[in-house]
């Protein structure tokens, strides 16, 4: 089933730009030498559109009548990871910081999953979920 989404152009600068982990399985570990990983978001059974943002729908382009897009299981599963569309390319980006006055080195990524970066009219943005999955990130032992 086809959705508004499926008109979604993406560009993927920070992908095409940055170093990418060589290592393509996910498990906990430090990342060496890249700016991120590509991962696959966790699957979830029957997702649902629970609300969607008329400003955001607005600056992404996307036009539609809000109840047929809450309606329409495709944009669930678009949304939650389940579905990619063409030109998605799912990442997490390394980083590092500083923990209790501390360098902690390499932190990972458990905070997000970037779905892909698309390109409109305005400008760039990113498509990212929250608790979609495991990222590389280094246990408590590698620190």
């Amino acid at each position: 089933m086809r959705t508004p989404l499926d008109t979604l152009n993406f560009s993927n600068r920070f992908v095409k730009q940055l170093p990418a982990d060589p290592v393509t399985d996910n498990f906990c570990r430090q990342v060496e030498s890249a700016c991120f990983s590509y991962v696959t978001p966790t699957q979830v059974q029957s997702p649902k559109t629970l609300a969607t943002s008329s400003d955001v729908l607005e600056t992404l382009g996307i036009s539609g009548d809000t109840t047929d897009l809450l309606n329409n299981p495709a944009l669930a599963d678009i949304l939650t990871g389940n579905r990619r569309l063409p030109g998605m390319k799912p990442y997490a980006t390394c980083y590092g910081g500083h923990q209790f006055s501390n360098w902690a080195r390499q932190l990972g990524d458990g905070r997000a999953i970037n779905l892909g970066e698309v390109t409109t009219e305005q400008g760039f943005y990113t498509l990212q979920l929250k608790g979609a999955g495991m990222t590389p990130t280094p246990d408590a032992q590698m620190a």
